[in-house]
Parts: C-alpha cells; sequence; structure tokens
C-alpha cells in the first residue's frame, strides 16, 4: 500500500473535464419481476431522488444530462426491496439486469466502472459492519478505521488499470475525505458511546490531522471534498482547538449556537480562499437551521457578506432564514401525511388537542440511537398514564428494512413514520432538519412551541411536556 502522500500527488495533477454536459442513459432490467416504481437516490447531497416507472417493455430508465460523475443509489420496494449502489460518468449508457439479490450483470458503456464500483462498495460495507465500538479497545478501534480507508484506497490502486481515470480519481478523494472525516468525528462518538473523556480515546496523530488534508480550492469540484470542507473540517477545527486550550471536556455541553459560533471564528483564522468562504457559509446555514429564534444570528448573513460571502450564498442564507420564521415558537407546523410502521396514513391532524414529541432519527445515527435505549424510556414512563402526550418518531432512513429492525431492536415505543431521504426528505426539508437528532415539540394548540427541543434524556423535556400539557 502507498503511503496517503499520494492522495495529494494526485490533487496536484488531477484534471477532470467538468462542465461539460454529455447525455447520460441507465436501463434497469428485473425481468421476470414486474415493479411498478424504482428510485434513483443521488449521493452528492443537492441532487433530488427520482421516481421512474417502468417503459412498455418493463425498462426502467434514468437520462440525464450530466456535467460530472456522481454515484447515485437505486433501488425500489416492491415486489422485492432491493437496491444497488451506482457510479456513473457523463456519456454512460448502461444496461443493468438485476434481482436485486444474488444475480446482477452490467453492460453497455461504463460497465467497467459499475462493475468495480460494486465490488468496491461491497468491501466498504463489509469493512464498516465489522466495526463494533462496544466489544473492542480504543486502540484497536482506530486501527481498524483506519485499515478500511486503507482497504478502499488499496482496491483502487489495484483496479486503476480497469477502471476511467475519473473513476479512479474521483473515489480516491471521496474514500481518502470521507475516510478522514470518519477519524474525526469517531473520536467524539466513541467517548460519548463509552462514557469516556475525549482526550483518552484519541489517536495518536490526532492534532496533527491537517497534515493530511490538501487544502485546494481546485478539490471543491468533487462533492466528497466539498463535503469534507463543509462539514468534518469546521468541526475538526473546534475539536482542536477545545483540546489546545485544555476545554475538551466541554465538548459534551457546548450549546449548538455556541459551537457553531466557535467554528465561524476558527474558519475566518485558518482558512482561505473559496474553501473558507464555503466552511463559513456552511456554518452560518447550520447556525440559522438550528437556532431556537432565528433572529438572534440574523446578523451572521451581514457578517458572512462582509467576510467575502458571494451573493449567491448570501441570497441563499436570506431564504433560509425567511423559511426559518415560519418555523418560530407559535408558528403553524408544515402539514405532511406519512405512513406508519403498518402502513396507515398519518399527519399532525390527527393528534388535534394533543402534544407532540417529534423526535427525527435514523438507524444509523448514534446519538439518536443512544437516546432511545436509555433517554426515550424513562421519559416516556413518566407520561405512561397521559394520554395526552404522544411520541411520534419520524425516520428519514433510505432502507426501510434497517429502519423496522432500529425500531424492534430498541423496543421504542410510539407512533413510527418514515420519510425517505435524509435531510433531504420531503419532512425534513419542510422542517429544515439539517442533522440529527433533532426534536420538535407541538402544543395542543397544534403550533409550534420549540423547533428544537431537548433530548428525551434531558430533565428539561420533562418540564417542557408538563407546561405544554398545562397550557389549555
Amino acid at each position: 500500500m502507498k503511503n496517503y502522500v499520494i492522495i495529494f500527488i494526485l490533487c496536484m495533477y488531477v484534471s477532470m473535464g467538468f462542465g461539460q454536459g454529455k447525455k447520460t442513459r441507465v436501463r434497469v432490467d428485473i425481468k421476470p419481476l414486474v415493479g411498478k416504481t424504482m428510485w434513483f437516490s443521488f449521493e452528492d447531497g443537492e441532487t433530488d431522488a427520482k421516481m421512474l416507472a417502468p417503459d412498455a417493455d418493463g425498462i426502467f430508465e434514468f437520462s440525464a444530462t450530466l456535467e460530472k460523475p456522481i454515484d447515485v443509489r437505486l433501488g425500489m420496494d416492491e415486489p422485492v426491496k432491493g437496491s444497488l449502489n451506482l457510479y456513473i460518468e457523463p456519456g454512460d449508457d448502461l444496461l443493468i439486469k438485476t434481482d436485486f439479490k444474488d444475480a446482477t450483470t452490467f453492460t453497455g458503456k461504463g460497465k467497467e466502472n459499475a462493475i468495480a464500483y460494486k465490488d468496491l462498495m461491497a468491501l466498504y460495507i463489509k469493512n464498516y459492519s465489522s466495526i463494533d465500538a462496544t466489544k473492542v479497545s480504543t486502540e484497536v478501534l482506530n486501527e481498524q478505521i483506519a485499515q478500511m480507508r486503507k482497504d478502499n484506497l488499496a482496491f483502487l490502486e489495484a483496479n486503476k488499470s480497469k477502471v476511467s481515470k475519473d473513476f479512479f480519481d474521483f473515489q480516491y478523494i471521496k474514500f481518502y475525505y470521507d475516510g478522514l472525516g470518519f477519524e474525526i468525528i469517531m473520536p467524539y462518538m466513541i467517548s460519548q458511546g463509552l462514557k469516556k473523556k475525549f482526550k483518552e480515546v484519541l489517536p495518536a496523530d490526532y492534532l496533527n490531522m491537517l497534515q493530511k488534508v490538501k487544502l485546494s480550492d481546485d478539490l471543491l469540484i468533487y462533492y466528497p471534498y466539498n463535503r469534507f470542507v463543509r462539514g468534518s473540517l469546521p468541526g475538526y477545527l473546534r475539536y482542536k482547538h477545545m483540546l489546545e486550550i485544555g476545554k475538551e471536556d466541554s465538548l459534551v455541553t457546548q450549546k449548538e449556537e455556541e459551537k457553531r459560533k466557535m467554528e465561524y471564528d476558527l474558519i475566518k483564522a485558518n482558512l482561505t480562499g473559496k474553501i473558507r468562504e464555503l466552511a463559513l457559509f456552511s456554518t452560518v446555514n447550520s447556525l440559522l437551521l438550528i437556532a431556537k429564534d432565528v433572529n438572534d444570528y440574523k446578523s451572521y448573513i451581514d457578517k458572512f457578506a462582509a467576510d467575502g460571502g458571494s451573493d449567491a450564498h448570501v441570497t441563499e442564507l436570506q431564504g433560509i432564514y425567511d423559511r426559518a420564521l415560519t418555523l418560530a415558537s407559535g408558528a403553524t407546523p408544515p402539514p405532511f401525511e406519512l405512513d406508519d410502521i403498518n402502513g396507515k396514513k398519518v399527519s399532525l391532524k390527527d393528534f388535534a388537542g394533543k402534544v407532540v414529541y417529534i423526535d427525527f432519527w435514523a438507524s444509523w445515527c448514534s446519538p439518536c440511537r443512544q437516546e432511545m435505549q436509555s433517554g426515550s424510556p424513562k421519559l416516556h414512563a413518566r407520561f405512561a398514564d397521559n394520554k395526552d402526550v404522544v411520541f411520534l418518531y419520524i425516520s428519514i432512513d433510505d432502507n426501510e428494512a434497517k429502519w423496522r429492525k432500529a425500531i424492534a431492536d430498541d423496543k421504542i415505543e410510539g407512533i413510527h413514520l418514515l420519510s425517505k431521504g435524509g435531510t433531504k426528505s420531503v419532512v425534513a426539508k419542510a422542517f429544515n432538519i439539517s442533522g440529527i437528532p433533532r426534536y420538535v415539540i407541538i402544543g395542543r394548540d397544534g403550533k409550534i412551541l420549540d423547533n428544537d427541543a431537548p433530548r428525551p434524556s434531558n430533565d428539561e423535556t420533562y418540564s417542557q411536556l408538563m407546561k405544554a400539557l398545562n397550557n389549555k
């Protein structure tokens, strides 16, 4: 395995021809199965999922003019439940034959990339699923995480001659920076899960992780790198700063608004160019989305503009601010109707006159699951005899089977709804959900009481719900 420095060499010489759109087509043949719909979910976090219907021959077709490569997931829920991970490039013309179980074949332009990506994702999923922070020491866990990234990059090196240059460059950067982001956040997650101090679970080189990052505006064309700059990098700057000033134990008690404000100042001090502008935008965006009173942080839009924010980003932040006003305390929550775990249609109107505690979560969210295993049962017990409090769980999972399994495994009591699509799902977007877990309290009058309520394990939650119950 070559040293990680290869990524820096790669970044210096990469020259993908983004910007020139080419007609791209993916066809999916599931015969002899007969399906009514299929979905295409884009991993860039920006493109909305597409629903496809079969043509007269039973073939599902996705056609578009693409300007750059992209990872997607395609799948269906009936007559079978299944999905495939897929990489496509501008100009690809793929035919996929699959039963979403054992047999999948690729033909046409782009098949070599598709085959390699399928094997690469199988390796990643195998390694990821084998990691269990509850069964190994912190040192072994950190080694497993690092090894997972090395295995992904080694696979790409071994298959370099079989795939396109764009595939190699794109996937190398994705697995490098996704892996680095994983290494950044895992110590915090481990410390919470194992009830240890943050400093006790840090890898030896944690304070020097910036040396592994290539800070280059040119790399922002890759959405995995773009995602790293918007998410993992600001978080790391904050973790590093708290460690350096000896306040790492306060990471747990820091309020979300204080985290974002600190990250804003650290980004200004440590980053430059387009990377700085994008990271600042992401931080203000998060600040507006999580604020209990968005008016408290409206000044950050002007602050961002004065610090070099683009007109386009300033306009976007203004739109986020305007939407956030519609979710403030006293506002009517956005309407929605979703299927519950038994297939019954459920909407907020069904709970008129009651207090509703909404829990936005997903099966893959460790903090969400931790609250459900410890905080939620205790909170539920305190309202066991009160039918005027509704515990409404809205999952943003893409995988229905994993959603159902998590509910069964954690024995989560309440009303369970599924809104597929992550933070881009219909209900998540309506409630401005940028991260989970997230909690919202709806009063007896059907109005929002708190759009960023405390977690179930927080005693303040009980107090808020009791106050809502008494406010008739």
